[in-house]
């Protein structure tokens, strides 16, 4: 009889201190994180065939000397989210994702990561991947921040308004 009495006592404890959990991750209908952050961490499968995104540009050559960091090979520039436009803040969405091919350079790829990520450079990831689309490396490069900053006020995207 005692450890059944014993075992009630437990259960009712558990249950209560469960639902008690559950009931204080809201309490007062108040968000517990009222500024939740508002991040996209891309993952290979998001590259994924890329070459059937909407193309944005496709030149024979850099247009320009900015260009020219990718060599001045032929190039091809795809956007996966083909809607993708800059909001009323002149930034594009988190998420947004831009990929370049260049000839006798690679594929590289750029996405708007947002939250707190490489936050003085509007939160941009850049990315060097494989021929179908895999990432080799991901990084917040120095290199790549500087040369895009010179569009920050397009928000570090040269082809696409």
């Amino acid at each position: 009889m005692q450890k059944k009495m014993l075992f009630a006592t437990l259960l009712l404890g558990t249950l209560i201190m469960a639902f008690s959990a559950c009931e204080n991750d809201n309490a007062g209908g108040s968000d517990p994180d009222p500024q939740p952050s508002n991040e996209y961490v891309a993952k290979d499968s998001d590259f994924d065939n890329f070459r059937t995104w909407t193309v944005v540009s496709k030149l024979d050559k850099a247009l320009n000397d900015d260009g020219r960091a990718h060599s001045n090979g032929a190039r091809t520039i795809w956007i996966k989210q083909a809607d993708a436009k800059r909001g009323s803040n002149g930034q594009y969405p988190v998420g947004t994702i831009l990929v370049k091919e260049v000839q006798g350079y690679g594929v590289v790829g750029m996405v708007k990561r947002g939250g707190s990520f490489n936050s003085d450079h509007q939160g941009w990831e850049w990315f060097q991947l494989d021929s179908g689309g895999k990432i080799n490396s991901r990084n917040a490069s120095n290199l790549c921040n500087g040369c895009h900053a010179k569009v920050k006020n397009l928000d570090y995207v040269f082809t696409k308004n």
